[in-house]
């Protein structure tokens, strides 16, 4: 849900951003100067330049007026328009994604850990269901649950990386503990779950 939020508010201020540049563009234009110039506006510093530029220079719509010659505003060469779009557009994309790079990550974390409690929720029930078929003992390998024609797991987990997080499965006869642990801890995911016999699950903070 965290990601789908912070990917709708990603995109509207996106869309923002490139109306916002449009709009600057249109109204550059209006004065006879080339509307790529606008988008300096969305520039630090560069937009001070411009303002003064607008509010000192001679506009050339007035020069035209004024019957003066004036260059068509599409006669700015288009290395040099570019050039204004690349450097206007950098720190707004920079802007957006310290915003969305950070609300991505912990998005993750959070589908991460989420997926490791299910995970080992699952292994547990395999366990204990395994422990109720064979009168209360508790398989001694993970081979005894993956294995045979009506396995309690579809596929091995001991020692497997999944979603980040890494299995590590403790079984004897009498008790068992299984443990996910973050492959990169603050990166894939941040808490160290565990569940131990009788299916009570366990949460700390990974180091």
């Amino acid at each position: 849900m965290g990601a789908l939020v912070g990917l709708v508010f990603f995109v509207l201020w996106l869309g923002f951003i490139f109306f916002l540049g449009f709009m600057l563009w249109k109204i550059v234009e209006k004065t006879g100067y080339h509307g790529a110039l606008g988008i300096l506006f969305l520039v630090p510093i560069a937009n001070i330049i411009m303002m003064a530029i607008l509010a000192f220079k001679e506009w050339p719509i007035q020069k035209e007026s004024k019957g003066g010659e004036i260059k068509s505003p599409s006669s700015l060469p288009t290395p040099l328009i570019v050039v204004i779009v690349i450097v206007a557009m950098l720190p707004i994309f920079a802007l957006l994604a310290a915003i969305a790079i950070p609300n991505f990550l912990r998005a993750r974390l959070v589908a991460n850990e989420a997926s490791a409690k299910a995970t080992v929720r699952t292994i547990s029930t395999a366990i204990e269901s395994y422990s109720s078929a064979n009168n209360g003992q508790y398989p001694m390998s993970e081979h005894a649950l993956v294995d045979g024609n009506l396995p309690y797991l579809s596929k091995s987990y001991d020692n497997q990386v999944i979603n980040g997080y890494r299995y590590l499965l403790e079984l004897n006869d009498n008790s068992y503990r299984v443990v996910a642990k973050p492959e990169t801890c603050g990166t894939t995911g941040t808490k160290v779950i565990a569940v131990e016999t009788g299916g009570v699950m366990q949460e700390k903070e990974c180091k």
